[in-house]
């Protein structure tokens, strides 16, 4: 099972260069953690299948793509009820998607806009890594998001509305 454990200070250095920037799914990851029934605590991954970033002077706008439909916690009775209509309605909305327009690399915090189920909202995410090694982009950031701003099953069935994801990404200059 995934553990999400307290992100180490990143690397910001500032000297990511202008470009176009093509996710690697294969190196990039989210990871997510609720409480179930206030006492344990759920965790699991969906894994990024898609995403175009564009960097200029600093600035950073790109979107990309989780498969919902690929939620893995471990428990296959959950990940089926997480894929069913109650929670991520997989059948109709396979992935959830992120985007941003002219963030600040630089900032602590920029805002995303997070879309779950055809519903979008913007999200703040706390931005730990952002840095360049050689035509690799590094960007890892946190948020707390609450779910029940989206289409889903209450709080009141036993997961938490809170919900802390953790992203990683890593994507080639092309």
């Amino acid at each position: 099972m995934t553990e999400i454990r307290p992100t180490p200070p990143g690397r910001r250095d500032g000297t990511v260069p202008d470009g176009t920037y093509a996710v690697d799914p294969a190196a990039c990851a989210l990871r997510f953690r609720a409480k179930a029934f206030t006492l344990l605590w759920v965790r699991g991954t969906m894994p990024v299948v898609a995403g175009t970033l564009h960097v200029r002077g600093g600035r950073l706008s790109g979107e990309g793509a989780v498969a919902a439909d690929r939620v893995a916690t471990g428990v296959g009775a959950r990940d089926w009820h997480l894929r069913s209509s109650h929670y991520l309605h997989t059948k109709r909305y396979p992935q959830i998607t992120l985007s941003a327009t002219d963030a600040d690399l630089g900032s602590d915090t920029v805002d995303c806009t997070v879309t779950v189920r055809g519903t979008s909202r913007s999200v703040p995410m706390a931005i730990t890594t952002s840095h360049c090694e050689g035509d690799r982009l590094h960007i890892a950031a946190s948020t707390r998001l609450d779910r029940t701003v989206f289409p889903m099953l209450p709080p009141l069935a036993g997961v938490s509305r809170m919900v802390d994801i953790e992203l990683t990404v890593v994507a080639h200059r092309t």
